[in-house]
């Protein structure tokens, strides 16, 4: 239902958002966020650096100007 103001726009009824019942940590864990600049563990980080090493290897040997 949406009703007409007196500056001639129109309002709405306040919708409950989806979510709405979750706490912040609920809401992280849903959308898959991270805290911002958390470190991975040294076997995450070196499955990282070999999974890269391609990429490290050529930027290695690529001569730079």
């Amino acid at each position: 239902m949406s009703e007409t103001t007196h500056h001639g726009t129109v309002a709405t009824s306040a919708s409950v958002p989806p979510d709405g019942g979750l706490t912040a940590a609920q809401l992280a864990a849903k959308y898959g966020l991270s805290v911002s600049g958390a470190r991975p563990s040294l076997v995450e980080y070196v499955r990282q650096l070999w999974g890269r090493r391609q990429f490290i290897l050529a930027f290695s040997r690529a001569k730079l100007t």
